[in-house]
């Protein structure tokens, strides 16, 4: 009869304990317990649109990135010397270097010719303002010549370009092929540099 009672005290306190505990146990879960809070995100930087720029986000980001953007230069007398249109231009947190996607660019020669080339890429340098052009690089001039290489430079001190790898220069009867080139802007006065050679059209 002992054993008995006993058994059904023991059932009684478990009927009541164990949803206590349940209750307890979840109430607890929902308590602070020394861990801090998750990181908030910090907004992203808006992104810019056509013909917009400034100062974004630092830390090895760009200063401004432009879509569609429009480049061009003149002399001291106010003529244009040279243009640049691209997809995409960047410039750089330095200010010193813009940087250029599917590029297109003009460059006026004082006589009044010019060559217009395109490339997969482009680097401006703010300071000398001479213009590299890299990646499927095609040049034509106005006298109808043109222009195939790896990498072009146009700079306007000199008024020179000068282009380097896997050379080739169509005249009207003449395929020029060399290593490096040097010439001006209508690739008239050319000179070729290493492994040179011609084939006639």
């Amino acid at each position: 009869m002992a054993v008995q009672t006993m058994w059904s005290a023991v059932r009684r306190f478990l009927f009541w304990a164990i949803p206590v505990i349940l209750m307890a146990t979840l109430a607890w879960t929902f308590l602070p317990h020394g861990r801090s809070a998750p990181p908030v995100a910090s907004p992203a930087p808006p992104v810019r649109g056509a013909g917009t720029s400034g100062p974004v986000s630092p830390g090895g980001a760009p200063y401004a990135q432009i879509q569609q953007g429009d480049l061009e230069g003149t002399d001291d007398a106010g003529h244009e010397r040279w243009r640049i249109v691209a997809d995409e231009v960047t410039v750089v947190e330095n200010k010193e270097t813009v940087l250029l996607r599917n590029v297109q660019a003009t460059f006026y020669e004082n006589g009044g010719g010019t060559i217009t080339v395109t490339g997969a890429r482009g680097r401006y340098d703010t300071k000398t303002h001479s213009v590299e052009i890299i990646g499927n690089v095609r040049g034509k001039s106005t006298n109808g010549r043109e222009l195939f290489a790896d990498r072009l430079q146009w700079t306007p001190s000199s008024g020179k370009v000068t282009g380097s790898g896997h050379i080739k220069l169509l005249q009207q009867h003449v395929i020029m092929y060399a290593d490096q080139l040097s010439s001006d802007t209508t690739l008239g006065q050319t000179q070729f540099f290493g492994h040179v050679h011609a084939a006639a059209r």
